[in-house]
């Protein structure tokens, strides 16, 4: 950029970027041109009427052009300073597309606008002084706006169906004659050492019959069982973290697992099971939420453990999710799909004498299990600001207290409103969320 004045001499200011330059052209021709500072910057001249003047390093000197009468024709203030574009894509490539202004100074650069956190701002301005060099000053003029805050409600629906099918037939005959004894035996032992019945470990119903006679005695025990379950399972966690940092929940516990560390010693770690969560929100433009969510269901099993050294190790039954959704405060989305069903069909036999036309079902036993479960998580995200008055919210220990003994003994209760707390009516609404305002 060139701005003269009028006069007996061309007089203003030049400003450059580092390795870039201009051409300047006099009014007349010159005898002499130079620069006062050549490390700042440097010229060529192609002709004793024009100037090729080019940027070294930030800095400013002084642009001089003299007649055959060492007359000033022109002076110029030369001010070489960074590609400010340059450092403005470096700052949006490495810190965010912030509303973050550049301005240079002689010695440095201005740093101005609004951030999200202070660590923003931090960044911004190493960045700035690795891109100026050392000795560069830095002033950093960035105000650090309050960061938003995501609540994230999660819903975990698990409903779970078993049924269960069992018929058996346990035969337990023996017979002496003379010096022989000749028996068979078939199914599970249903008849104890004193005669007494043994139940069934599965739990299933029995009919007893026998006859004995002499050295012959013949037992028989019919099992048969028909079972069905239905278990349901909810569980809410409630999260809120700052934009862009993670938070983690879990609705569960732990369960050792011995680990060798040699010489017969053994140390013991935990691994976590129930429901968990992970989530990481970052609050867009036009109040979107773009959230990573990582919920995970695990139980206990015994499908799958394993023994070592005496010690028995369960395994777990995982059910997880990772993505990546973007929405609205107050939009919802559901995680479903997640379906396991399984059966499995269990025959026991004599051989040969099961696989006899209708008397071979004496010598058999059939088993039959099946497991139906389904899980659907729902996660619903909402910007939210902290409460203004502790008044407005409420915690459980605000609406029950330990009984009296009047209240005890006489009226039967198993609680009472804090003294001084006046128990919430049963039409007054709870505010939105504890802690948190919904926007």
């Amino acid at each position: 950029m060139q701005d003269t004045t009028t006069g007996a001499a061309d007089r203003g200011q030049i400003r450059l970027d580092v390795a870039r330059g201009q051409t300047i052209r006099l009014s007349q021709p010159a005898k002499t041109i130079f620069v006062a500072d050549p490390a700042i910057a440097d010229i060529q001249t192609p002709s004793n009427d024009a100037a090729f003047i080019f940027g070294k390093k930030p800095g400013r000197t002084s642009f001089f052009a003299l007649d055959d009468n060492q007359q000033a024709i022109a002076e110029y203030e030369v001010v070489v300073t960074q590609p400010i574009k340059d450092l403005r894509e470096m700052l949006r490539n490495e810190v965010g597309d912030y509303a973050i202004q550049v301005s240079y100074t002689p010695n440095g650069a201005v740093l101005s606008g609004t951030v999200p956190s202070a660590d923003v701002a931090e960044s911004a301005k190493s960045i700035t002084a690795q891109f100026l060099g050392q000795g560069a000053i830095i002033t950093n003029k960035l105000r650090v706006a309050g960061a938003l805050q995501v609540n994230l409600q999660v819903r975990v629906a698990e409903v779970a169906r078993n049924a269960a099918k069992e018929f058996g037939f346990n035969l337990n005959a023996t017979a002496e004659t003379g010096g022989f004894r000749f028996g068979l035996v078939n199914g599970r032992t249903a008849v104890g050492p004193t005669g007494q019945l043994v139940r069934s470990p599965t739990g299933a119903g029995s009919a007893f019959v026998g006859f004995s006679a002499g050295g012959t005695n013949i037992s028989a025990v019919l099992d048969a069982l028909a079972a069905e379950g239905l278990v349901s399972i909810l569980a809410e966690p409630n999260l809120t973290a700052v934009s862009g940092e993670p938070a983690s929940f879990l609705a569960g516990g732990e369960f050792p697992i011995p680990v060798a560390q040699g010489l017969d010693r053994f140390s013991v770690e935990f691994k976590r099971f129930g429901v968990s969560l992970e989530f990481i929100p970052t609050v867009l433009a036009g109040e979107m939420i773009s959230v990573r969510v990582k919920p995970e269901v695990s139980d206990i099993s015994s499908h799958g453990q394993v023994q070592i050294n005496g010690f028995t190790i369960p395994a777990l039954a995982t059910r997880r999710a990772d993505t990546v959704v973007e929405l609205a405060s107050g939009q919802s989305f559901a995680i479903g799909g997640l379906i396991r069903k399984g059966f499995s069909t269990n025959i026991s036999a004599f051989p040969w004498l099961g696989d006899i036309p209708v008397l071979g079902a004496l010598f058999r036993s059939s088993n039959f299990q099946k497991d139906e479960t389904e899980l659907v998580i729902i996660v619903t995200p909402y910007i939210v600001r902290p409460a203004i008055s502790a008044t407005r919210v409420q915690a459980p220990t605000d609406r029950v207290a330990p009984p009296s003994d009047v209240d005890r003994v006489l009226l039967n209760r198993v609680g009472s409103p804090p003294p001084g707390r006046q128990a919430p009516k049963a039409k007054v609404t709870r505010p939105l969320q504890d802690g948190f305002i919904l926007e």
